[in-house]
């Protein structure tokens, strides 16, 4: 990481070292934990991570930096911890910042989990596995996405199809879930933004991962080098706005902001199809199927929670959206929802570092769906949808095995927009 693109963090000591000892370790943030609640662990609670990084900083002493030594374990009582187990603590973790609704003493959760990794990858310890490759591939010229697939699969889903100007007023930023695994929500968008006669375009080939995964995980090495290449190539194309579906891609180009000048506004798909609904530029014709009704609307963390932390996070738009489209006259909520939405564990890197406590997570919810009596899960995520969709299907073959049927489905709010056109 070079000095321009780092960020400002203490190097011997973890970051917001104030927060950490303000920490009651009342316990009250274990209560909405996700990760908690799946595993029972109190290590893997925000107060449990905050006491292992206590021990840490009271072992990294000043007489340890003057004697360059480099903390390889510490001790816990008599009990000896290797410092590894801190890195696997800390990434057993979606990010989803429930923990900070609750909290005590204000601590902020959604810059502290991000910060404390960037430390602990600048001291040598490394991330899990499947996080590091998936840095790796961003950076490798050949895919330019962390999943590590080919570059011209960005463009067969949609050129031959839609025939997109070079330049436009919009550009319609796809991001890697869409545009490698969900389809279905590139393709639903297309139709929307055709259908409303907007002015826009995509960055094809050129579209680089937006490094969400790189900040999440604390690998900032390259991501001021993507800021700077994806907003090069939003420039080329003469764009004033920059669209994006993903609450990840989002996010990370409000980050870009610190990084490079961004002249363009930046709106999720969510607003901008609100605005074009009470602008009468999209007039829905077909209602959704009663088969698939009821409906239940899942708010992803990042598009909710967190950017509400960060300055405005977006709750209505998806429920504006949903209630003018025809059939649909009830929208159920999730017992915990908005701010205290329960994450469907895909964030944060814990699917790529902890696959099976992320299903766990998502069956969860999934049950919670079932509970409600709901048909069909909504989001405005295409991994939320991703994982919800991957636990759906786990649900059925469970149930399957007691002589049950499960009729759910997840899909994007998109995508019931396009089917309603």
């Amino acid at each position: 990481m070079t000095e321009e693109s780092r960020p400002n963090f203490v190097k011997n000591k973890p970051p917001h070292m104030k927060e950490l000892y303000a920490c009651l370790q009342c316990g009250y943030c274990r209560s909405v934990c996700p990760v908690y609640r799946e595993t029972g662990w109190e290590t893997l609670t925000p107060r449990g991570k905050v006491f292992l990084l206590k021990q840490l900083a009271d072992k990294n002493s000043f007489l340890d930096k003057i004697l360059g030594k480099k903390i390889t374990d510490f001790l816990i009582g008599r009990k000896k911890i290797p410092v590894e187990e801190i890195m696997k603590a800390i990434y057993n973790c979606s990010l989803c910042s429930r923990c900070e609704t609750i909290c005590h003493v204000d601590i902020n959760f959604h810059e502290y989990w991000e910060e404390i990794r960037t430390w602990l990858v600048e001291n040598g310890i490394t991330p899990p596995e499947n996080t590091v490759n998936m840095y790796n591939d961003i950076a490798d010229k050949e895919f330019k996405n962390p999943f590590k697939e080919a570059l011209a699969k960005r463009n067969e889903w949609y050129r031959d199809e839609y025939d997109l100007p070079n330049k436009a007023e919009t550009v319609y930023f796809i991001g890697c879930v869409a545009s490698f695994h969900e389809y279905q929500v590139l393709l639903s968008t297309l139709k929307v933004l055709k259908t409303a006669d907007l002015d826009f375009t995509t960055l094809g080939t050129d579209e680089m991962c937006c490094g969400a995964i790189n900040a999440m995980t604390g690998q900032w090495g390259n991501f001021k080098e993507i800021a700077e290449y994806n907003v090069k190539q939003i420039v080329k194309r003469g764009a004033k706005r920059v669209v994006t579906g993903c609450p990840g891609c989002y996010r990370a180009f409000k980050k870009y902001r610190n990084f490079t000048k961004c002249d363009f506004e930046l709106l999720h798909t969510s607003e901008l199809i609100a605005d074009l609904i009470d602008s009468k530029k999209l007039v829905f014709t077909k209602p959704f199927k009663e088969k698939n009704l009821p409906i239940v609307y899942h708010d992803p963390c990042e598009l909710g929670r967190i950017s509400e932390f960060e300055g405005r996070g977006i709750f209505d738009a998806p429920r504006h959206i949903l209630k003018s489209i025809p059939g649909i006259d009830e929208i159920l909520e999730f017992p915990n929802n908005r701010m205290e939405s329960s994450c469907c564990g895909g964030g944060g890197g814990l699917k790529a570092g902890n696959y099976d406590l992320t299903m766990k997570i998502a069956i969860r919810k999934v049950d919670e769906a079932i509970e409600l009596g709901a048909k069909t899960i909504v989001s405005t995520c295409p991994n939320c949808k991703g994982t919800i969709g991957t636990a759906i299907e786990m649900k059925k073959e469970e149930m399957k095995k007691q002589d049950k049927k499960l009729k759910m489905k997840v899909m994007d709010v998109i995508e019931i927009v396009a089917k309603s056109l």
